[in-house]
């Protein structure tokens, strides 16, 4: 297990332009796994019995500009491809998206905006303030378990400075993801389903999903689960002869959900065996290749009843099967479960950067009034929205990781990890279990003779510096 961390280690030193940016990489590469707390950088010092006075090197390290999450991110899309490891549909990958929402107070915090929580979950208020992040994934198979390997994740709500005039919108949340996940399978070299949830069946996705990307078609067919009130129209009948007025470009509308309960014959489901979250059971389907009007054409709209519900989902992949989009939408619910370990697990999350020349934003916004944030110094305060996600772009890089040497050595995991667990829940070992493990292989080579790679940074690192000039070589 410790020398596939260090071969991935050594795999990531391209996105470094500096050898001291990557020693200091590796040194908080290994921190955010032996860390016992979530108190920001501070915690990887106590993690690694570090120097007091590195405190202000690990700051600069996650500001340098020596490296990049546009450069570290897809040399670890490349170590995946090596890898071999995703989860594959007709030679497509699987790439599952979404948004995560985290609470933040800080006034002098960039991007920091009012938000609306809209799941399911009632551990956050209805407003708050906080950072709106989207996340995409690769979906990975280990023996009888899915994992979601993180790909991506950048804050895609209130970036726009007033001080800088020049800075441009984004493009909207959801088509923000879908750019994404485009750029990303291609860099992978290949193509890829995106399976999202119902707050992206709308137009613009769809549309975004079907423009070429260098002259590429359809690099990412869309899969997601449609709004309950959608409605779809029939191809038009053909035009008679000497027909008089505009040709029609829709034929009959249809409301879907009234599907399910329809008499007609050319409404009529059909029954097949299909596994609905690990559970084998009898389900009704029906498949309908149908307009839809926000797109201006054709999606394949299936309607699926099973013991958990109706659903209806839509895709723009016009020969996806019933069985194969019923298994991958089943499928989605990793990446919460990738969002839950991120937070709880790792404490992604539970980071502090701000920036002193940003004007204090009040904690209480007036309604329906964006607030706006001024900076003496737009520059660094993009430094510091930058080193955020860098900060959790690493922690996504631990969490993949983990995931991959829980796949690759689930005996050794266990073995090593030598905790006790009142159920087993899957052959493959959890995060949790796999951290455990390289938690202690990593110390007892900290408090041992181990001459590795990663030992010998962490040694240097432990030394105190006498000379705080020195604390620049971060970057």
């Amino acid at each position: 297990m410790l020398e596939e961390l260090k071969r991935f280690l050594l795999f990531m030193r391209p996105a470094f332009s500096r050898q001291a940016t990557y020693c200091w990489f590796v040194v908080v590469f290994a921190g955010l796994i032996l860390r016992t707390d979530t108190f920001g950088v501070s915690s990887i010092i106590r993690a690694l019995a570090l120097a007091p006075e590195t405190y202000p090197c690990l700051l600069h390290f996650f500001h340098s500009t020596a490296w990049s999450i546009e450069t570290i991110m897809p040399i670890w899309w490349r170590w995946l491809v090596q890898q071999n490891v995703a989860y594959r549909v007709a030679d497509r990958l699987v790439m599952l998206g979404d948004h995560t929402k985290t609470p933040k107070d800080g006034r002098k915090m960039p991007a920091v905006t009012t938000l609306h929580q809209d799941s399911e979950t009632g551990s956050k208020p209805s407003y708050f303030r906080g950072h709106h992040w989207g996340c995409i994934s690769l979906l990975v198979q280990a023996c009888d378990k899915y994992f979601a390997v993180p790909l991506w994740a950048t804050i895609q709500e209130g970036l726009t400075l007033v001080a800088s005039s020049e800075e441009k919108r984004l493009l909207p949340k959801t088509v923000q993801i879908i750019e994404t996940a485009k750029q990303t399978a291609l860099a992978m070299g290949t193509k890829a389903y995106l399976v999202l949830d119902a707050y992206f069946a709308v137009g613009p996705v769809f549309s975004a999903a079907a423009e070429q990307l260098n002259g590429i078609d359809n690099v990412v067919h869309i899969l997601t689960r449609a709004k309950k009130n959608v409605v779809a129209h029939h191809t038009p009948p053909a035009r008679k002869k000497h027909q008089k007025g505009r040709t029609k470009i829709y034929g009959t509308k249809i409301k879907l959900t009234t599907l399910f309960d329809s008499t007609a014959s050319r409404y009529a489901f059909q029954t097949m065996q299909a596994d609905i979250y690990d559970k084998s059971e009898t389900v009704r389907y029906l498949v309908l290749d149908l307009l839809w009007k926000p797109v201006k054409g054709m999606l394949r709209f299936i309607l699926v009843e099973t013991s958990r519900g109706r659903i209806i989902l839509m895709t723009s992949d016009l020969t996806l099967d019933p069985a194969t989009a019923i298994q991958l939408y089943c499928r989605r619910v990793t990446i919460e479960t990738m969002f839950d370990t991120l937070k709880n697990t790792l404490g992604a999350m539970a980071y502090h950067f701000w920036s002193h020349y940003l004007s204090p934003a009040s904690r209480r916004p007036k309604k329906k009034q964006e607030q706006e944030q001024n900076s003496s110094n737009p520059t660094q305060t993009r430094n510091t929205l930058a080193a955020i996600e860098k900060f959790v772009n690493v922690q996504l890089l631990v969490l993949g990781m983990l995931q991959l040497i829980a796949k690759k050595f689930p005996a050794q995991v266990k073995t090593k990890a030598n905790c006790w667990l009142r159920t087993f829940s899957a052959k493959t070992p959890s995060e949790f279990v796999t951290r455990t493990a390289l938690t202690n292989i990593l110390k007892n080579n900290l408090y041992g003779f181990a001459k590795d790679l990663i030992t010998q940074l962490i040694r240097q690192k432990q030394k105190t510096r006498k000379n705080k000039g020195i604390d620049k070589k971060a970057a």
